[in-house]
């Protein structure tokens, strides 16, 4: 295992090599150990492509690699390869996932199905608030918020998650020991040990304008939805968006001003059908045939059964058999079974309800509001209610 490790590790550093190239180099050599005592002219004949066997041959000149892995290990960086068994099996489902992750912090973050938050670094107040409730809103689901530690909305939606000590990983274009950018070293440092930093860069590598478009099919490869809070036509969060689609992961984005460049990229996505127009997490969470009640309920199971949260509840596990979502534990009493009854999954208004039922307004706000925390409706704006 560590022999292998080592030659994964040398491979990586050739950058660009596939998991489909790591196979055949692999059935090529019949163990991959054998890569690292391999003679130079062996080497030439690895199936791999002359630049990927160039930078191959530079990096086994230029490194030790067991004392490297060491030098790693004393830093608290773990090294995930795609074949091992903790390596995020989202991710691993990719075409182009990287073969190795450089990973510091809580490691089973990556068990859970999280939600991509991305928009732009150079974002409104607006955008900052809407990503740190996001970002809150997820962890406090249990749900990983996944985003890059850029300025602006990402950094955001990472301290929401942080704000209820809530799983949140960053995915940098850098090494995990090298913090970018510099204003984010508190953010950088707290997510080194209460979140997670991953990289498919090795340790001291600087960031490089060529390996953010890069990052972002990582962003998007471990998350189930790629959230977008705000983005103008050409920014990186539409890469990454553009990206999720062609992984088959669903998008979501929030609407903006109309005419506002700043959402423009929203709009764009929005009225191309590629992303769901989303106004708050239950938008999110119906998707994926679950609701908050449920995945609060499945952490609270998991504290009283004494395994705590440590693996955060995933989407596809709180959902119900056949698309049923499951429901707060409880029995709803006549009146509030009535209220429910008489809301569609379209959306009705709060005085329809009124004057269906013959209820006061006061007594139905009240009901709607009970329903709202069970998590079997969803308030929408101008005074919509939606059932889940």
């Amino acid at each position: 295992m560590t022999s292998k490790l080592q030659a994964i590790y040398l491979l990586s550093l050739a950058r660009n090599i596939s998991v489909a190239q790591l196979q055949e180099t692999e059935k090529y050599l019949g163990d991959l150990a054998e890569l690292i005592s391999l003679s130079e002219e062996n080497l030439r004949r690895l199936p791999l492509g002359a630049g990927s066997i160039q930078r191959l041959a530079e990096a086994r000149m230029g490194c030790d690699p067991a004392a490297d892995l060491a030098r790693m290990r004393e830093q608290g960086i773990q090294l995930l390869p795609v074949f091992d068994p903790a390596y995020p099996e989202l991710l691993a489902s990719c075409s182009d996932a990287p073969i190795l992750l450089y990973c510091r912090g809580r490691l089973e973050i990556l068990e859970g199905e999280g939600i991509a938050v991305v928009g732009s670094r150079k974002c409104s107040e607006r955008a900052l608030r809407h990503a740190r409730n996001f970002g809150c809103e997820l962890a406090e689901c249990g749900l990983p918020v996944i985003s890059g530690l850029a300025l602006g909305v990402d950094g955001a939606s990472h301290e929401g998650a942080l704000s209820v000590h809530g799983p949140t990983a960053a995915v940098l274009g850098c090494g995990v020991d090298v913090c970018y950018p510099p204003r984010h070293h508190e953010l950088f440092e707290r997510l080194s040990v209460e979140g997670l930093l991953l990289s498919e860069y090795a340790p001291g590598t600087e960031p490089h304008k060529t390996h953010f478009p890069q990052r972002n099919r990582i962003i998007s490869g471990l998350a189930r939805g790629t959230l977008v809070i705000e983005a103008p036509m050409g920014s990186g969060a539409l890469i990454t968006a553009r990206i999720a689609v062609d992984q088959g992961r669903e998008i979501f984005a929030l609407p903006g001003p109309a005419l506002s460049p700043q959402v423009a990229g929203n709009h764009h996505l929005i009225k191309r059908g590629q992303a769901k127009l989303t106004e708050t997490l239950d938008d999110i969470l119906v998707e994926f045939g679950t609701n908050r009640a449920a995945l609060l309920q499945l952490i609270s199971q998991r504290r009283r059964s004494g395994t705590g949260a440590i693996v955060e509840p995933s989407l596809s596990e709180s959902a119900g058999r056949d698309g049923v979502v499951p429901q707060a534990s409880g029995a709803l009493s006549s009146d509030e079974q009535r209220v429910l009854e008489a809301l569609s999954y379209e959306g009705t208004h709060v005085n329809d309800v009124v004057r269906r039922l013959g209820m006061n307004t006061a007594k139905c706000s009240s009901l709607l509001t009970m329903l709202e925390i069970r998590g079997l409706i969803s308030s929408a704006s101008g005074g919509y209610y939606v059932r889940l």
